[in-house]
């Protein structure tokens, strides 16, 4: 991830740093707001049944840690050839939406793991920190960017979105190249699914009005699947603070100690949208050419990983944590 609200609030807020000419081309950018979850989209298809929910993550996480630029150029080249890239919900999707929620994970997951002390959830201890650390991120960025109190707030109606600006090209260009490029079948029925399923698992999970679903979570749920409190949004914002490492302190890559970084999560957040930005404008021009040449996408997308911010293929390691090195 981050959380699914961070993630939003960075697309309303890469908006402000596009150039005219990219926001002349999406004059509907406000309306397609979700598309920023990614491939976390995957997570949340059928998310009630855990036996494709399992499954999903397990295509998720290889999302993010293999062929990103591959499929950024296979997404292009068969939006193109299919002449799908005229169509602005295929072209919002992949550029302020896929490329941009890939790498909000890149820049600032390597401080979350660290500060969190893992990112999968243990099979075993059913233990989750990194999902408790991104849901306090969320909290903390919804009061912070949007001035709105995460335990009142209908945060659902954010993901919502009209079906019918949904274009079957999109749904066929996401389904053929998640099957070329990783041989996932029916990618492309699975995020339309998702896509509508959204704003049900937001208010589900993550809506507390009342702080009900945070008792059920922590005191009947938690000493079972210690992750439950990786969910709904009824918490103090402050209690992100140990997380943000607003003194900027040294912090390691979790997989590379050479790596140091004093950064903060908000220092990564804004420096994915100063970068981000310039991707999104130039990654719309190439869009706009009508030419989609691989050395060009190639050059542009960087091929890291939205687990360690690392090169692709890459293998994650879990090494250094905030715990571990104050011991």
């Amino acid at each position: 991830m981050p959380g699914p609200k961070t993630h939003d609030i960075f697309y309303k807020s890469l908006k402000g740093k596009l150039n005219k000419r990219t926001l002349d081309s999406f004059p509907n950018y406000d309306q397609y707001n979700i598309f920023v979850q990614g491939h976390d989209f995957l997570i949340y298809y059928d998310f009630y049944n855990s036996k494709v929910r399992d499954a999903n993550i397990e295509n998720s996480i290889h999302l993010q840690e293999h062929k990103f630029q591959e499929f950024v150029y296979n997404y292009l080249y068969i939006a193109k050839e299919s002449g799908a890239l005229e169509k602005e919900d295929v072209r919002l999707f992949i550029g302020p939406g896929y490329v941009m929620h890939h790498l909000l994970d890149a820049y600032t997951h390597p401080q979350i793991i660290y500060y969190s002390g893992d990112h999968t959830r243990n099979s075993e201890t059913k233990i989750w920190n990194h999902g408790i650390v991104e849901n306090l991120l969320d909290i903390y960025m919804m009061q912070m960017y949007e001035s709105k109190d995460a335990k009142t707030y209908k945060v659902y109606k954010d993901f919502e979105i009209d079906e019918n600006l949904i274009s079957p090209e999109l749904i066929s260009t996401i389904d053929e190249s998640l099957n070329g490029t990783y041989a996932i079948n029916k990618g492309g029925e699975m995020f339309r699914k998702s896509f509508r399923q959204l704003a049900l698992y937001m208010w589900l999970m993550k809506y507390d009005k009342l702080g009900i679903k945070a008792v059920i979570f922590d005191e009947v749920l938690n000493p079972f699947v210690k992750c439950s409190k990786a969910f709904s949004y009824h918490r103090d914002f402050s209690e992100a603070l140990p997380y943000l490492n607003l003194e900027h302190e040294k912090w390691l890559n979790p997989s590379d100690e050479t790596i140091v970084s004093n950064a903060s999560f908000i220092d990564l957040f804004e420096k994915a949208l100063d970068d981000g930005s310039y991707i999104v404008d130039e990654l719309e021009k190439i869009c706009q050419s009508g030419i989609i040449n691989k050395d060009d996408v190639y050059s542009l997308i960087p091929n890291i990983s939205s687990v360690h911010g690392l090169e692709c293929e890459r293998p994650f390691q879990l090494k250094y944590t905030k715990r571990a090195n104050n011991r």
